[in-house]
């Protein structure tokens, strides 16, 4: 696992706006090709330009990015912001 006191966790697609997350004290993560699972050993702060931020307690996390499913032409795609 990674080390870092801070990371983003999304960043947006069309205008640049990340999550990042922060937390006084080291975070371990790792991340793959859809997700990142994080283990917070302090309190976390995820920010964000466009909404208020979020506290997050010590634990373990999971953060993925949302998908939609077609039914009409049976296609997964990646919900964007």
């Amino acid at each position: 696992m990674t080390k870092a006191k801070r990371i983003v966790l999304g960043e947006g697609e069309i205008i640049g706006h990340k999550h990042i997350l922060e937390s006084k004290k080291e975070l371990e993560y790792e991340q793959t090709t859809d997700s990142i699972t994080f283990m917070l050993n302090d309190m976390g702060i995820l920010t964000h330009d466009e909404h208020d931020k979020m506290v997050f307690p010590k634990g373990k996390y999971r953060s993925y990015n949302q998908v939609e499913f077609n039914p009409f032409d049976n296609t997964i795609q990646r919900v964007f912001d």
